[in-house]
């Protein structure tokens, strides 16, 4: 566990506790003002009061420029993310909400728990994301829930006592729940299902004394929900195969923090259906592909357009898409749209500048042969590529929710303008548009959209190994 120290307001972790955690090696060279990482044969270099650092020669930014104070180096935490992590060549993944910091391909479900109380009986819920078996016994008074992962991040209910469920907390091992029965309680019976394409939803329903137990299940056990006409079926989950053309995903969820974005007549938050769309995406990928996948926040958090193109760099990722929701003066308006950059300059000068390198001076001594991309004319050598994904997301989100008269466009986006990748951004519908907004809110139409997305992704990986 790394200690953190806040300062500013800012919560920083020590250069040394790192070192200490992650056996990298420092160097400081006080006249520079600024400190090298070794972390194998890798380098990384921060520089006092520069809230960026240099991972082998490429510029990555952080939320916070590192600090000299009391003979000690401090880092802002996403230093562990954005420049630890492709130093070291490893995924870490810092989950700010539980405090939790994961290293490497380590298996740590979130899990979220509620309590259903009935009349004559109490269900204890699960949500766990990415779905994950669990196994259920009973020993002696308690029921022990099981999950196969490496740890988990937990979210457990305050439970008053009641007449079926006294308690539910954290077992005696990092992978286990124990659920304390009531008096009333005699037997129990489980069910799973899974409300959407990445996620699994496991029930165990606590029951009084002369109920019947529950019996072998089924070869063809049922499914847990009826089917609904009007929602597209979900494909069967394709098993993840070794991928050499796409590797790292970047999803941005538009706006946060400050910057709400689109708002609906009915109050509805574009920075928040972002993060949920975004969210649902990264663990179908994870859970079905198995690749790398990171989000630009994961959280309600301010972030500059240049800023996320920049973390999408800093992640070497091999495809970036950005999510949104559209807004309109009409009410009329509806349907996703989907767009890549159109750059004026993406001439054979514009190539030219994209695909240039320098060799500049290092820190410490010596030089370095370094790709020099310039901001405005990264996208450039990428614009075919990001027209082939577009098209592609155009047609996945088409077989699942409604379009435009213009599914496919291009503008001058910002935030794809520094992308060093395919990169689009997504409409993913009308927020002005108040039957549009209830459908954005609604988790089917973001299942729907994360669905579709994922084809997509499926296809140009597909795409890009041909």
């Amino acid at each position: 566990m790394l200690p953190t120290t806040t300062i500013g307001g800012q919560e920083y972790v020590a250069l040394d506790d790192i070192a200490g955690s992650f056996g990298v090696a420092l160097r400081e060279d006080r006249l520079a003002g600024g400190v090298t990482v070794m972390a194998g044969t890798q380098t990384i270099i921060i520089t006092a009061d520069q809230p960026v650092a240099s991972v082998s020669g490429r510029l990555v930014s952080l939320s916070a420029a590192p600090i000299r104070q009391t003979n000690r180096w401090f880092v802002p935490l996403d230093f562990l993310q954005r420049a630890l992590g492709p130093a070291l060549g490893t995924r870490i993944e810092l989950r700010r909400d539980s405090r939790l910091l994961v290293v490497g391909d380590v298996r740590v479900p979130r899990v979220n728990a509620r309590i259903e109380q009935g009349a004559s009986s109490a269900t204890v819920v699960f949500d766990i994301t990415p779905a994950t078996p669990t196994k259920i016994s009973m020993e002696s008074d308690r029921l022990i829930v099981q999950f196969e992962a490496d740890a988990l991040e937990l979210q457990l209910p305050a439970v008053p006592a009641q007449d079926f469920v006294q308690a539910v907390q954290p077992g005696d091992a990092p992978t286990i729940v124990r659920i304390l029965p009531g008096p009333k309680f005699a037997v129990h019976r489980a069910t799973t299902s899974q409300p959407d394409g990445s996620s699994a939803r496991l029930s165990i329903e606590l029951l009084p004394a002369g109920t019947e137990p529950p019996g072998p299940p089924s070869a063809n056990p049922p499914s847990a929900t009826p089917p609904d006409a009007n929602v597209p079926p979900v494909d069967p989950l394709p098993m993840p195969v070794p991928s050499t053309g796409l590797r790292t995903v970047v999803i941005d969820p538009g706006h946060g923090g400050d910057e709400q974005g689109a708002r609906g007549p009915g109050g509805a938050l574009e920075k928040d259906i972002t993060l949920q769309v975004a969210r649902r995406l990264r663990t179908m990928i994870e859970s079905r592909l198995g690749l790398r996948v990171f989000l630009t926040r994961d959280d309600d958090r301010t972030m500059s357009l240049d800023d996320r193109a920049a973390y999408a760099n800093s992640q070497q990722a091999d495809a970036f898409v950005s999510i949104h929701a559209n807004g309109a003066l009409r009410p009329a308006m509806r349907g996703a749209e989907v767009f890549y950059l159109s750059v004026d300059r993406a001439d054979a000068e514009a190539r030219r500048l994209a695909e240039s390198s320098e060799v500049l001076p290092t820190l410490g001594g010596g030089t370095r042969a370094i790709n020099l991309i310039l901001w405005e004319t990264a996208q450039a050598r990428y614009l075919e590529q990001s027209s082939a994904l577009a098209g592609m997301v155009e047609q996945a989100l088409r077989a699942r929710v409604e379009m435009s008269p213009r599914p496919v466009q291009q503008a001058p986006f910002r935030v794809l303008v520094g992308a060093s990748m395919p990169a689009v951004l997504v409409e993913v519908g009308y927020l002005s548009n108040s039957e549009q907004e209830q459908a954005l809110t609604s988790a089917a139409y973001q299942d729907l959209v994360a669905q579709g997305l994922f084809d997509a992704i499926m296809q140009f990986r597909s795409h890009l190994e041909r």
